[in-house]
């Protein structure tokens, strides 16, 4: 049997592909990301992909365990409670269809850090594994992940609630080198405009 390294694209070469949405607010960006986690179950689901790296990037306050909210919602509503910062445990693993894997590496700073959490089984076992600040170790970063950048947008309001990012407007961008995650982005993008219009 022939294996194949996931840190290395698997056929062609590579290709940028961005999306950039809006989100009002916290709510809107979980059902971005709610969409987003549909489109993948059913790549998953069809034999499209096999495994997926979502590398969620930001700064504190920008959205990514709300994001990761919204994405377990997308696969199924029971399952966004369970949802949690994982910073101090590292890892949290959610049982399902397909199964998740949610990291954050706020507190990891080297590879080597991520050898003693496993980071490889985690990363490329069948189904899709969440990392937020997956930036903090570039060089486990695979060229095929599927990257989400959240940023908050300035707020018209001025005072200390500008100062309150979660349900501020943001922008979401969904970045990927890899043509599989491609064209499901390009997919994604007329089910996004369809659902928000």
């Amino acid at each position: 049997m022939a294996s194949h390294d996931p840190r290395r694209p698997a056929r062609g070469g590579p290709v940028n592909t961005t999306l950039v949405l809006h989100a009002a607010d916290e709510a809107g960006t979980r059902a971005i990301a709610g969409h987003l986690a549909r489109a993948l179950a059913a790549a998953l689901a069809r034999g499209a992909l096999h495994t997926v790296v979502l590398g969620l990037h930001g700064e504190l306050g920008a959205g990514k365990t709300a994001f990761t909210r919204g994405f377990m919602a997308g696969l199924d509503p029971a399952r966004e409670d369970d949802v949690a910062s994982p910073t101090y445990a590292i890892v949290q693993l959610y049982a399902g269809d397909p199964p998740v894997r949610h990291l954050d590496l706020y507190r990891l700073g080297s590879e080597a850090d991520l050898e003693a959490i496993g980071w490889r089984d985690l990363y490329f076992s069948p189904g899709i594994t969440v990392v937020e600040w997956i930036d903090r170790v570039p060089s486990a970063i695979p060229p095929n992940a599927l990257h989400v950048h959240l940023e908050p947008l300035p707020s018209a309001s001025v005072g200390p609630a500008a100062l309150e990012v979660l349900d501020e407007p943001r922008r979401v961008s969904l970045h990927t080198a890899d043509a599989s995650l491609g064209a499901l982005l390009d997919g994604l993008s007329a089910t996004v405009l369809a659902a928000f219009a």
